[in-house]
């Protein structure tokens, strides 16, 4: 059988597409048995590999594998298989843009924020109730005379939480 048909190559799974995971594991298969395969990893060099393939100490920002398949008798794959990622350890940092002065005798607040992340979202928090999800800019009404805490915080596209929200104090009197 003369055989000139080159396989062609599949990676079947990967991490997610955003990840805090700095390791990532990958199957692959070509339409070819007995394929044989080699790998490469960003700008790193093809070498040999087999499915699952498993990748550690990865750094943060995007990486892509290239996979190609070469079959029984040596036709290789022009267009290796290829897979994009970003790995993302990084919590965002949360700021608040603008609120209310000090102290004040206005029982309306207009907070504004705003994180280092540009995707992230966030979630609120006024005195002692929970968090819960919100946008900028929060517009606060009838709040009580005395102390008030409004705190703020991001979350990234991978999971990362601010961990030290941003914190606005003032005082209604």
């Amino acid at each position: 059988v003369d055989d000139t048909n080159a396989p062609e190559t599949t990676i079947v799974s990967g991490p997610a597409a955003t990840t805090t995971a700095t390791s990532a594991t990958f199957t692959f298969t070509a339409d070819e048995p007995g394929s044989t395969f080699e790998c490469k990893l960003d700008d790193g060099a093809y070498t040999a590999c087999t499915s699952p393939a498993e990748y550690t100490d990865l750094a943060d920002g995007e990486h892509t594998l290239l996979v190609s398949a070469t079959d029984a008798v040596g036709n290789v794959d022009g267009t290796p298989a290829s897979y994009t990622w970003i790995v993302d350890t990084t919590a965002p940092d949360t700021v608040i843009d603008g609120g209310q002065d000090a102290t004040t005798t206005d029982t309306d607040a207009t907070i504004t924020f705003s994180s280092d992340d540009p995707g992230a979202t966030y979630e609120c928090r006024l005195d002692t109730a929970e968090w819960a999800a919100c946008t900028s800019p929060v517009e606060l009404s009838d709040l009580a005379v005395g102390d008030h805490t409004f705190r703020v915080r991001s979350t990234d596209a991978a999971g990362n939480t601010d961990e030290s929200p941003a914190i606005h104090s003032w005082t209604v009197e």
